[in-house]
């Protein structure tokens, strides 16, 4: 297949061929745009000795549909596939950036070492990405540097996903391909063992050593030689190659490039953890050499990160809860302005001090109601016997007003000798009784949210175009702070239905923790019948709060 020969092109009857993006030994790649949903987006495009072969197609239809139906912000979006004129192809998300590939050797040539803090951000992006997939039974199987995009915002996405099992292991019969992929292949696969989740995590700490070395551990001038190094030489001391590393950094290293398989980590979320860990102490620039006195070991699985775009997570625990304290703090509530009010125990609760004050009044005034009563009763004793005395002469009438008015006295006393007894809470005085505030519906270009909707809500404020071409969506959270994992945000176009804005909807939908504003989309990936954009309240899991969010009019 000539690749320039379908610039100008039209695949499929629909994607409109741009640009030569890459090639390779099996495929091509190209700009193209789509005229349905004006979008752009590249192309994958499987030579032709390759879309001839009948088994290669049906594993090419079964594998791109499993590929197709990852939702995931550090994972390349595979929107369809297909084939036209012999050809297979991939249509996906147009990624602007470059290669970590391509910034390794643009590093390396300007001498210059990739930070830190830069190489564990972008490990822990691929490590998330593998969490995702490998919880769905899917092992990329070819994670090296040339299948990892760095977006314009530094966040790291993984490509290719599922290629060389769609492509029956043939990657590996090209001339170049064998090379590229020996650098980063594992010991058992190279062995012709079948691959799992911890042949991906060998090849992400190979990728790992080199973005902080500058250099991969192993190299050579043939395919053989490196894998034989893969299989029997030791790992390099990372330490010999530049000494500024934590120690930390060298025990992830060294575990995840263990040997024997059973020796790594043992799945994609422990190496997050540890990543995370040391991601952290770094920030809070708390001494990571040596190794923490707690060591770094395998946790155990936990859920991490979905669908597409929260480029940059945030640590949020304080916020939510989580971590550090068990102490239940009440949630706050929007005020009509926008802005948190306190909870209502918050408002109406009394100081320690003044409620101890208020129990002694209460049990005085108590007190001095009985004695109250007591006197009245004596005093209607007193006259009774006095009239009998006198023999009756007392005004019946007169005598009938008393009682009965002190009858309607007592049930009085009663009651506030009941009111009066302490408590541990500290209620209102009955005649400061509070109000509670009212529901305020929060303004929003759909109907606001109702007396009863969720305590967890995000409002969008505004949607404007910047200089990216991008929608820059700045919105507010009400009751939580969005963080991932965790409780945060799906946005989508409102040509998708809020029942299909989560799991397990179709979609699509871009989850997202933070930072504001949220800038996921394009404008070119606004679809045709698109008229607002939305956000939702979403679950760790993915699943969404119906009714807890709003849309907003496109500009």
């Amino acid at each position: 297949m000539a690749q320039p020969s379908w610039i100008g092109q039209t695949l499929g009857g629909r994607y409109l061929i741009d640009t030569l993006l890459g090639q390779g030994g099996m495929s091509a790649v190209y700009k193209a745009f789509d005229p349905n949903l004006k979008r752009v987006v590249a192309i994958k495009l499987i030579h032709s000795h390759l879309s001839g072969d009948s088994q290669f197609v049906q594993r090419f239809e079964e594998e791109a549909a499993a590929v197709a139906s990852l939702r995931h912000p550090n994972i390349v979006q595979v929107f369809d596939f297909n084939s036209d004129q012999g050809v297979s192809y991939m249509v996906m998300e147009f990624i602007p950036g470059e290669t970590l590939q391509e910034r390794l050797r643009r590093l390396n040539e300007q001498k210059r070492p990739m930070a830190v803090d830069e190489a564990l951000r972008v490990a822990l992006n691929v490590c998330e990405a593998l969490v995702y997939s490998h919880q769905r039974g899917m092992v990329h199987r070819d994670l090296k540097p040339a299948n990892i995009m760095l977006d314009i915002y530094g966040q790291a996405i993984l490509m290719d996903f599922g290629i060389v099992k769609i492509m029956g292991g043939t990657s590996h019969t090209a001339t170049g391909a064998v090379m590229g992929t020996a650098r980063y292949m594992s010991p058992e696969v190279i062995r012709a063992e079948p691959a799992d989740p911890r042949s991906d995590l060998y090849s992400l700490g190979v990728t790992l050593f080199e973005m902080l070395s500058g250099r991969p551990p192993y190299d050579a001038d043939s395919a053989m030689t490196l894998m034989m190094m893969h299989l029997n030489d030791p790992v390099p001391d990372p330490l010999s190659l530049r000494a500024d590393l934590p120690s930390a950094v060298v025990h992830i290293l060294l575990k995840a490039m263990a040997k024997d398989r059973n020796s790594r980590y043992q799945s994609a979320s422990a190496m997050a953890e540890d990543l995370k860990r040391l991601l952290a102490a770094l920030e809070t620039k708390t001494s990571v050499n040596p190794v923490p006195a707690v060591p770094l070991q395998d946790q155990s699985a936990v859920t991490i990160l979905p669908p597409l775009a929260a480029r940059q997570n945030q640590n949020a625990a304080a916020s939510t809860g989580t971590t550090g304290t068990s102490t239940r703090i009440e949630p706050a509530r929007p005020s009509p302005s926008g802005q948190y009010v306190p909870p209502v125990s918050a408002q109406y609760g009394m100081p320690p001090q003044e409620e101890e004050k208020s129990r002694k009044w209460m049990w005085f005034a108590g007190i001095g109601g009985f004695a109250l009563l007591f006197i009245a009763a004596a005093i209607l004793v007193g006259y009774l016997l006095l009239s009998n005395v006198l023999g009756g002469s007392a005004n019946p009438t007169a005598t009938s007003a008393l009682v009965q008015s002190l009858n309607t006295e007592i049930p009085v006393v009663v009651l506030a000798t009941a009111t009066l007894e302490p408590s541990r809470t500290s209620a209102p005085l009955p005649t400061e009784t509070p109000v509670p505030p009212t529901s305020t519906l929060i303004p929003s270009e759909t109907p606001p949210p109702t007396a009863t909707y969720p305590p967890l809500y995000v409002r969008i404020n505004a949607i404007t175009i910047n200089s990216s071409n991008s929608y820059q969506v700045d919105y507010e959270t009400f009751g939580y702070t969005e963080v991932l994992p965790g409780q945060h945000v799906h946005f989508f176009f409102n040509s998708v239905t809020p029942e299909q804005a989560g799991m397990p909807g179709s979609g699509p939908w871009i989850l997202y923790g933070g930072p504001r504003p949220f800038t996921g989309y394009r404008v070119s990936d606004r679809p045709g019948n698109a008229t607002q954009m939305c956000a939702l309240v979403a679950n760790s899991n993915h699943t969404i709060i119906l009714e807890s969010g709003s849309c907003m009019d496109l500009p």
